[in-house]
């Protein structure tokens, strides 16, 4: 499977390309009160209203400056497209069955990760977008 690889905080992450509707330059953010913390607005896109979740807060990761280099996925949610903004885009590619390995059992939200792949000396993290996207720390 192609896999779309991006940073947060030089932390690699990846979705499959499957689970990506598109990725843009990051537009114009609107502030919405009253909504979760982890929410970090909504945008206009093409006439449709896509929520903008902020990764850095969800992974608990510190909020860096804004660059050039920051782009919007956009991914398909439960009936909805759903957006978040990383870093840096780094690569799409290919991983091996024989490169990922399950989520290991250390403490963290482990339900996160469906495995980590191994590439080029580096470990990436292959995101459960379902769990990154509908957990009980959006909810409030």
């Amino acid at each position: 499977m192609q896999f779309v690889v991006f940073s947060l905080n030089n932390q690699l992450y990846s979705l499959s390309v499957k689970e990506v509707v598109e990725i843009l330059r990051v537009p114009k953010i609107t502030n919405v009160p009253g909504i979760p913390h982890l929410i970090k607005g909504v945008i206009n896109l093409r006439g449709s209203i896509i929520t903008i979740i902020n990764l850095h807060e969800r992974f608990q990761l510190p909020q860096p400056e804004s660059d050039k280099k920051n782009r919007v996925f956009i991914v398909q949610g439960d009936n909805e497209n759903i957006g978040f903004i990383v870093d840096e885009v780094k690569m799409v590619t290919k991983f091996d069955v024989e490169e990922t390995e399950p989520p290991f059992g250390i403490k963290i939200d482990k339900d996160l990760f469906v495995g980590f792949a191994k590439l080029d000396g580096e470990v990436i993290g292959i995101l459960n977008i379902e769990k990154v996207l509908y957990n009980e720390h959006l909810a409030g």
